[in-house]
């Protein structure tokens, strides 16, 4: 005869934990924050503060790929938005609008 020795519900428990735990592997990632370095980042960050936000000149705007390229010539020709971002941030804006509504 057979004995079966039964050790209930929790030994059970921990059986499957300790055989999931086995086979998973647990990383970190550690990426670095955005920099205003980075020429997508600062753009973004100028256009959404300088540019989007409640009291600045794209308020009420929503760009579409059609009206960024037409924004994207008026950076550089229109006094307003000239005197309100410095040349960086000009570049910064055009790499940003590019990327962003650029092919995929």
């Amino acid at each position: 005869m057979i004995k079966i020795r039964v050790y209930g519900v929790p030994a059970f428990l921990l059986s499957i934990v300790f055989t999931l735990s086995t086979s998973m592997a647990l990383a970190s990632i550690n990426m670095a924050p955005p920099s205003l370095d980075d020429p997508y980042y600062l753009g973004k960050v100028t256009y959404h503060r300088k540019l989007a936000c409640d009291s600045c000149p794209l308020a009420k705007t929503t760009l579409t790929a059609d009206k960024a390229k037409v924004f994207i010539q008026r950076l550089n020709t229109d006094k307003q938005l000239m005197t309100l971002l410095n040349d960086k941030e000009r570049a910064a804006v055009t790499h940003y609008l590019k990327e962003y509504f650029g092919p995929r």
